[in-house]
């Protein structure tokens, strides 16, 4: 993914409805995933470089929703990639 720390709090914040939680295992997720237990990660990258001249900023994410059945993880999921999701091909 490419965003900032800052860009991706504000993604979490619309995706639970408030300030996101940062704990030991990354942020709890679980009020947007029925209370359940989902935590997400968030390991920056090195930045990718376009043309030498345009950075990106890379960050790693793991979402861990292991204890959700595959219902709950397909709807969590969804509701992810909406926040998150950017014009492209």
């Amino acid at each position: 993914m490419s965003f900032t720390r800052t860009e991706f709090e504000h993604g979490l914040e619309r995706m639970l409805g408030a300030k996101p939680v940062l704990g030991e295992k990354g942020y709890d997720l679980s009020a947007a995933a029925f209370d359940i237990p989902v935590t997400c990660s968030f390991d920056p990258q090195p930045d990718a470089v376009l043309g030498g001249r345009v950075r990106l900023p890379r960050v790693k994410v793991v979402l861990d929703f292991s204890r959700l059945n595959t219902e709950e993880r397909l709807v969590v999921l969804d509701r992810f990639e909406k926040v998150f999701q950017r014009g492209g091909g």
